[in-house]
Protein backbone atom coordinates (compact mmCIF):
# COMPACT_ATOMS: atom_id res chain seq x y z
CA UNK A 1 0.00 0.00 0.00
CA UNK A 2 1.50 3.56 -0.91
CA UNK A 3 1.45 6.41 2.07
CA UNK A 4 0.59 8.86 -0.70
CA UNK A 5 -2.43 7.16 -1.86
CA UNK A 6 -4.24 8.27 1.68
CA UNK A 7 -2.21 11.01 2.83
CA UNK A 8 -2.95 13.57 -0.33
CA UNK A 9 -7.02 12.76 -0.12
CA UNK A 10 -6.44 14.03 3.51
CA UNK A 11 -4.39 16.55 2.62
CA UNK A 12 -6.69 17.81 0.03
CA UNK A 13 -9.57 17.38 2.43
CA UNK A 14 -8.45 19.35 4.96
CA UNK A 15 -7.48 22.27 2.78
CA UNK A 16 -10.86 21.99 1.17
CA UNK A 17 -12.55 21.94 4.36
CA UNK A 18 -10.94 24.56 5.32
CA UNK A 19 -12.09 27.33 3.47
CA UNK A 20 -14.65 29.89 4.74
CA UNK A 21 -18.08 29.53 3.85
CA UNK A 22 -19.23 33.14 3.26
CA UNK A 23 -22.76 34.13 2.22
CA UNK A 24 -24.05 36.27 -0.75
CA UNK A 25 -23.77 39.96 -0.80
CA UNK A 26 -26.70 41.65 -0.60
CA UNK A 27 -27.51 45.07 -1.71
CA UNK A 28 -27.38 47.54 1.72
CA UNK A 29 -31.00 48.95 0.51
CA UNK A 30 -32.59 45.84 0.59
CA UNK A 31 -34.19 44.49 3.71
CA UNK A 32 -33.17 41.02 4.13
CA UNK A 33 -32.00 38.79 7.59
CA UNK A 34 -28.91 37.90 8.59
CA UNK A 35 -27.37 35.03 7.05
CA UNK A 36 -28.81 32.02 8.84
CA UNK A 37 -26.00 30.48 11.21
CA UNK A 38 -24.87 27.39 10.80
CA UNK A 39 -25.31 24.82 14.05
CA UNK A 40 -21.83 23.66 14.62
CA UNK A 41 -21.00 19.93 14.91
CA UNK A 42 -17.48 19.75 16.49
CA UNK A 43 -17.41 22.10 19.14
CA UNK A 44 -16.76 21.97 22.93
CA UNK A 45 -18.41 19.02 24.84
CA UNK A 46 -18.45 17.09 21.53
CA UNK A 47 -18.16 12.97 21.95
CA UNK A 48 -17.19 11.17 19.22
CA UNK A 49 -16.56 7.28 19.63
CA UNK A 50 -14.81 5.06 15.99
CA UNK A 51 -14.92 1.95 15.12
CA UNK A 52 -13.23 0.17 11.79
CA UNK A 53 -10.51 -2.13 10.51
CA UNK A 54 -6.80 -1.28 10.89
CA UNK A 55 -3.67 -2.65 8.23
CA UNK A 56 -0.31 -2.35 10.41
CA UNK A 57 2.66 -2.55 8.17
CA UNK A 58 5.75 -2.78 10.02
CA UNK A 59 8.32 -0.13 8.75
CA UNK A 60 11.53 -1.69 9.46
CA UNK A 61 10.73 -5.35 9.13
CA UNK A 62 14.15 -6.93 8.71
CA UNK A 63 16.96 -6.87 11.10
CA UNK A 64 20.43 -8.89 12.14
CA UNK A 65 20.97 -11.04 15.26
CA UNK A 66 23.91 -9.85 17.52
CA UNK A 67 26.33 -12.95 19.34
CA UNK A 68 29.41 -14.34 19.77
CA UNK A 69 30.29 -15.39 16.62
CA UNK A 70 32.57 -17.67 18.86
CA UNK A 71 30.15 -19.28 20.33
CA UNK A 72 27.57 -19.78 17.99
CA UNK A 73 29.40 -19.53 14.36
CA UNK A 74 25.83 -21.39 13.06
CA UNK A 75 23.91 -18.39 14.09
CA UNK A 76 26.62 -16.48 11.22
CA UNK A 77 24.18 -14.66 8.65
CA UNK A 78 20.75 -15.68 10.05
CA UNK A 79 17.68 -12.91 9.63
CA UNK A 80 14.25 -12.29 10.09
CA UNK A 81 11.61 -10.50 8.23
CA UNK A 82 8.19 -9.55 10.06
CA UNK A 83 5.13 -9.39 7.98
CA UNK A 84 1.93 -7.20 7.76
CA UNK A 85 -1.18 -7.96 8.92
CA UNK A 86 -4.86 -6.40 9.50
CA UNK A 87 -7.07 -6.13 12.83
CA UNK A 88 -9.60 -4.02 14.23
CA UNK A 89 -9.81 -0.45 16.15
CA UNK A 90 -11.88 1.44 18.49
CA UNK A 91 -11.19 5.00 19.82
CA UNK A 92 -13.01 7.12 22.34
CA UNK A 93 -12.45 11.19 21.70
CA UNK A 94 -13.98 14.00 23.94
CA UNK A 95 -13.71 18.01 23.07
CA UNK A 96 -12.89 19.85 26.07
CA UNK A 97 -12.53 23.00 24.45
CA UNK A 98 -13.18 23.87 20.40
CA UNK A 99 -11.12 22.74 17.87
CA UNK A 100 -9.22 20.02 20.70
CA UNK A 101 -9.70 16.86 21.50
CA UNK A 102 -8.51 13.84 23.92
CA UNK A 103 -8.40 10.39 22.27
CA UNK A 104 -7.96 7.06 24.29
CA UNK A 105 -7.82 4.21 21.55
CA UNK A 106 -6.91 0.72 21.05
CA UNK A 107 -5.26 -1.72 17.81
CA UNK A 108 -7.04 -5.73 18.72
CA UNK A 109 -4.58 -8.57 18.66
CA UNK A 110 -2.63 -9.05 15.18
CA UNK A 111 -0.06 -12.43 14.61
CA UNK A 112 2.32 -11.20 12.50
CA UNK A 113 4.34 -13.99 10.40
CA UNK A 114 7.71 -14.22 11.90
CA UNK A 115 10.55 -15.75 8.73
CA UNK A 116 14.28 -16.67 9.00
CA UNK A 117 16.39 -16.73 6.62
CA UNK A 118 20.31 -16.41 5.85
CA UNK A 119 19.66 -20.46 6.85
CA UNK A 120 23.41 -22.25 6.87
CA UNK A 121 23.94 -25.48 4.32
CA UNK A 122 23.05 -28.59 4.94
CA UNK A 123 19.58 -26.90 5.47
CA UNK A 124 17.78 -26.97 2.36
CA UNK A 125 15.34 -24.03 2.26
CA UNK A 126 16.01 -20.62 2.03
CA UNK A 127 13.29 -19.34 4.04
CA UNK A 128 11.33 -21.15 6.97
CA UNK A 129 8.40 -19.49 9.08
CA UNK A 130 9.73 -19.30 12.53
CA UNK A 131 6.21 -18.68 14.34
CA UNK A 132 4.27 -15.24 14.58
CA UNK A 133 4.45 -12.05 17.06
CA UNK A 134 1.38 -11.22 18.78
CA UNK A 135 0.65 -7.62 19.65
CA UNK A 136 -2.09 -5.41 21.29
CA UNK A 137 -1.39 -1.33 21.62
CA UNK A 138 -3.13 1.23 23.50
CA UNK A 139 -2.94 4.97 22.39
CA UNK A 140 -3.43 8.08 24.30
CA UNK A 141 -4.02 10.97 21.66
CA UNK A 142 -4.38 14.86 21.63
CA UNK A 143 -5.86 16.27 18.58
CA UNK A 144 -5.95 19.68 16.80
CA UNK A 145 -9.17 19.97 14.09
CA UNK A 146 -8.18 23.37 12.14
CA UNK A 147 -11.22 23.81 10.26
CA UNK A 148 -14.25 25.67 11.64
CA UNK A 149 -16.65 24.26 14.15
CA UNK A 150 -19.50 24.16 11.62
CA UNK A 151 -17.97 22.13 9.20
CA UNK A 152 -19.50 18.56 8.36
CA UNK A 153 -16.15 17.92 7.33
CA UNK A 154 -13.50 17.63 9.89
CA UNK A 155 -9.81 16.71 9.21
CA UNK A 156 -7.32 16.68 12.41
CA UNK A 157 -3.73 16.19 13.34
CA UNK A 158 -2.43 14.05 16.76
CA UNK A 159 0.42 13.64 18.67
CA UNK A 160 0.43 11.10 21.98
CA UNK A 161 2.19 7.93 23.58
CA UNK A 162 1.15 4.12 22.73
CA UNK A 163 1.96 1.34 24.95
CA UNK A 164 2.11 -1.72 22.87
CA UNK A 165 2.45 -5.66 23.90
CA UNK A 166 4.09 -8.71 22.95
CA UNK A 167 3.16 -12.10 23.21
CA UNK A 168 6.55 -14.39 23.64
CA UNK A 169 7.18 -16.73 20.15
CA UNK A 170 7.21 -20.24 20.09
CA UNK A 171 9.08 -21.52 17.20
CA UNK A 172 7.81 -23.80 14.36
CA UNK A 173 9.17 -27.26 14.16
CA UNK A 174 10.95 -26.64 10.74
CA UNK A 175 12.69 -23.60 13.09
CA UNK A 176 14.06 -26.22 15.71
CA UNK A 177 14.80 -28.54 13.29
CA UNK A 178 16.91 -25.97 11.72
CA UNK A 179 18.70 -25.55 15.47
CA UNK A 180 18.96 -29.55 16.06
CA UNK A 181 20.86 -29.52 12.67
CA UNK A 182 23.03 -26.75 12.97
CA UNK A 183 23.64 -26.61 16.51
CA UNK A 184 22.32 -30.14 17.85
CA UNK A 185 19.70 -27.83 19.90
CA UNK A 186 16.70 -30.06 21.42
CA UNK A 187 13.56 -29.49 22.13
CA UNK A 188 11.27 -26.25 21.09
CA UNK A 189 13.18 -22.50 20.87
CA UNK A 190 11.47 -19.36 21.77
CA UNK A 191 11.69 -15.93 20.99
CA UNK A 192 10.94 -13.75 24.53
CA UNK A 193 9.99 -9.87 23.20
CA UNK A 194 9.69 -7.18 25.57
CA UNK A 195 6.75 -4.57 25.87
CA UNK A 196 7.59 -1.10 24.98
CA UNK A 197 6.20 2.55 24.97
CA UNK A 198 6.56 4.97 22.51
CA UNK A 199 5.40 7.88 21.06
CA UNK A 200 2.51 8.06 18.18
CA UNK A 201 1.27 10.45 16.06
CA UNK A 202 -1.92 10.36 13.45
CA UNK A 203 -3.38 12.51 10.46
CA UNK A 204 -7.12 11.56 9.69
CA UNK A 205 -10.81 13.10 8.79
CA UNK A 206 -13.71 12.32 10.39
CA UNK A 207 -16.70 13.29 7.09
CA UNK A 208 -20.08 13.33 8.21
CA UNK A 209 -23.08 11.29 6.65
CA UNK A 210 -25.03 14.65 6.48
CA UNK A 211 -24.89 18.00 8.12
CA UNK A 212 -27.76 16.71 10.79
CA UNK A 213 -26.36 13.18 11.06
CA UNK A 214 -24.27 12.11 13.75
CA UNK A 215 -23.14 9.21 11.65
CA UNK A 216 -19.77 9.77 9.99
CA UNK A 217 -16.68 7.79 8.24
CA UNK A 218 -13.49 8.14 9.62
CA UNK A 219 -10.20 7.76 7.85
CA UNK A 220 -6.90 7.92 9.42
CA UNK A 221 -3.13 7.17 9.79
CA UNK A 222 -1.33 6.57 12.12
CA UNK A 223 2.86 6.27 13.15
CA UNK A 224 3.85 4.38 16.22
CA UNK A 225 7.67 4.34 17.35
CA UNK A 226 8.02 0.74 18.19
CA UNK A 227 11.17 -0.28 19.25
CA UNK A 228 12.04 -4.15 21.41
CA UNK A 229 14.29 -6.40 22.34
CA UNK A 230 14.06 -9.74 21.42
CA UNK A 231 16.65 -12.59 23.07
CA UNK A 232 16.47 -16.26 20.89
CA UNK A 233 16.17 -18.94 23.40
CA UNK A 234 16.62 -22.93 22.71
CA UNK A 235 18.43 -25.85 24.40
CA UNK A 236 21.50 -27.84 23.62
CA UNK A 237 22.96 -30.76 25.28
CA UNK A 238 25.36 -29.62 28.58
CA UNK A 239 27.80 -32.16 30.64
CA UNK A 240 26.41 -30.36 33.55
CA UNK A 241 22.75 -30.35 32.50
CA UNK A 242 21.36 -31.71 30.10
CA UNK A 243 18.42 -29.59 28.96
CA UNK A 244 20.19 -25.83 29.43
CA UNK A 245 18.91 -23.04 28.22
CA UNK A 246 21.26 -20.68 26.42
CA UNK A 247 20.39 -17.33 25.33
CA UNK A 248 21.98 -17.81 21.97
CA UNK A 249 21.32 -14.55 20.04
CA UNK A 250 19.84 -10.64 20.75
CA UNK A 251 18.26 -8.12 18.91
CA UNK A 252 17.14 -4.82 18.38
CA UNK A 253 13.58 -4.65 16.50
CA UNK A 254 12.76 -1.38 15.21
CA UNK A 255 9.11 -2.47 14.37
CA UNK A 256 7.85 1.50 13.52
CA UNK A 257 4.75 0.65 12.16
CA UNK A 258 2.52 2.77 9.69
CA UNK A 259 -1.32 2.11 10.58
CA UNK A 260 -3.59 2.39 8.10
CA UNK A 261 -7.57 3.01 9.79
CA UNK A 262 -10.86 2.62 7.67
CA UNK A 263 -13.79 2.78 9.89
CA UNK A 264 -17.26 4.66 11.02
CA UNK A 265 -18.29 6.21 13.97
CA UNK A 266 -20.90 8.41 16.26
CA UNK A 267 -20.74 11.26 17.40
CA UNK A 268 -22.75 13.02 20.83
Amino acid sequence: MERTQILVPLALTALSASLPVTGVAQPADVGVSSPEVLPAVYSAGTVMVRVGASYIEPDDDTGKWRFNRNVYPFLDGLRYDIDSETTWNVTAGFMPIDHFSVEVGYIGNSEHDVDLFGLQSPFERDRIKAGDIERRTGLLMFNWFPVCIESWVQPYVGIGGHYTDFDNVRFSFDANDYFALVSDGIGQARLFVEDTWGWAGQLGVDVMFGRDSNWLVNVAVQYLDVEFDADLHFTVPSEIDPRLFVNAARTDVEFDPWIYNLGIGYKF
